[in-house]
Parts: C-alpha cells; structure tokens; sequence
C-alpha cells in the first residue's frame, strides 16, 4: 500500500465500496442476530452510564471534569466502540484462523495491499444500529450540557472520534501481529482487552509515567479521552495535533509489522 496516487486511492475507495455493500446484504439475511446485538449493546451502554451517574453521587468532579463533561466523553467512547465493532472487530477474530489454516495466502495473492484487505475486509452491519444509538445518547447529552461549544468544535471532535476508532484498529492489529513470532496472539488480545478499561477513564486520573504511556506508546487515552478534552478546550489544536501524530505513528508501525511478519510467515503450500 505504498501508491498514494489519485487513482490508487480511489481504486481502494471503490473496493471499499463493494466491502460494505457486501457487509449490509448479508446483515439482513440474520435479522436475529441484528436484534440480539442491539441489545445487548444497550444493556452495556446502561451499565456503563449507570456507573458514571453513581460515581457523581459522591463526589462533583473526577480529574478535571465534571458530570456533564464526563458524559458526553463517556458517550463519545461508546461511539469509538461502536465504530470498531461495526468495522474492524471481525478482523480481529479471522485473522488468526486466517494465519493458522493457511487462508491468508488467498489474500496475499490479491493485486492490492494485503494488509488492507484483511483489515477491512470484515464488516458487521449489525452493530452499525448500535453506533447511532450511542451517537444519540452523545446527542442527548451534548444537548443538555451547560456549556456552549462552536459548530467546528463539535466537527472536530466528531472526525477525532472517527481516527480514534481506527487507533483502536492499528492498535489491535499491532498486538495481534505479534502472532508472526509467537503461533499465538491469545496472551497479547488477553492484555489489550484489559487496558482497554483504561480508555473509559478520562486521563486525568492518570499520574506520571504511566499517564505518559497512555497518551503516547500506550495510547488507550488517546481513544476518546484526548479528543474530548479537545472538544472542551473549543479546539485544543495541539491536543489535535497529538492525536493525529499517534495515529500517524501506529499506522507506520502496522505496516512496518507486517512486512517484516510476512517475511516469517509459512504459507499453507510450504
């Protein structure tokens, strides 16, 4: 994926197009499935907001902001997520069948950049109902807030939203690639699953170091975190600036990752 011509992108926009063309005939075929992941993405997002509105109960801020600030970040993230699930989360269990049965030879034989077509090829419209209901709950709270906020702000951080569910993707790929080394990425998925909870925390709370890691090597506060502290500063360029360099910076990591992953990799034909 090194040819960054006109024709080349659009090439890949169009592929992309037929992706999720794909993805949505195939959601309708298992309505069922619709219906349970509607629900049980609302009893999550219950849960989860239900755990903030308890948190203010008992104190006016945690880090810096206050209940109306903290939920329209918490809201913000359920959006990441619900972007990630609807767009690369079924790559994430695929790849590694794909590595084990030697079925990622099919992808390496495509006339187009192998890493872009296992990473998103694999859409779920089935969650694409849940990122508009966590984009209504955003709205709902953003609605009530008590502070005034500009219309390229709430722009910004919307497209924050956006890079920050494909941080989520590179960051994932990145561990999950460390199956080229290892035959397994099972140790690797257990650890970013845990610190995922980080990214449900504002970064605030964080001290030293481990702050650091989390909006830089780690970047879990990146996620959703950064681009609402952004959106409350009315455009913290800078903040901005930090968000799209760590994007920047993983993005090179996958594809460093993969070329040399795929000089290790034993295809099914030896």
């Amino acid at each position: 994926m090194r040819d960054f011509s006109l024709d080349s992108v659009l090439r890949y926009l169009r592929l992309y197009s037929h992706f999720l063309r794909f993805a949505a005939s195939r959601a309708l075929q298992f309505r069922a499935e619709l219906l349970f992941r509607v629900l049980m993405d609302v009893f999550f997002y219950t849960v989860f907001l239900g755990f903030y509105k308890i948190l203010y109960q008992h104190t006016a801020h945690i880090g810096q902001w206050d209940e109306a600030q903290a939920l329209i970040f918490v809201s913000g993230f359920l959006v990441v997520d619900g972007l990630q699930m609807t767009f690369f989360a079924d790559m994430y269990h695929q790849f590694q069948v794909l590595y084990r049965q030697g079925g990622l030879d099919h992808y390496l034989t495509k006339p187009i950049s192998a890493w872009f077509f296992v990473g998103f090829r694999n859409i779920n419209f089935a969650s694409l109902i849940n990122v508009f209901i966590a984009l209504g709950i955003f709205s709902y709270f953003l609605a009530k807030a008590p502070f005034t906020f500009s219309a390229i702000a709430l722009f910004v951080y919307l497209a924050l939203l956006c890079l920050s569910a494909f941080l989520y993707y590179l960051v994932m790929f990145a561990m999950l690639m460390s199956i080229f080394w290892t035959e397994s990425a099972e140790g690797p998925l257990s650890i970013y699953f845990e610190c995922v909870n980080f990214a449900s925390r504002p970064h605030h709370i964080f001290k030293g170091a481990l702050r650091t890691l989390l909006l830089t090597l780690v970047p879990f506060s990146v996620f959703a975190s950064l681009p609402a502290q952004a959106f409350f500063e009315d455009v913290g360029w800078g903040l901005v600036a930090h968000v799209l360099l760590v994007v920047a910076g993983f993005f090179l990591l996958n594809l460093w990752l993969w070329n040399k992953g795929l000089k290790r990799y034993a295809s099914a034909f030896g």
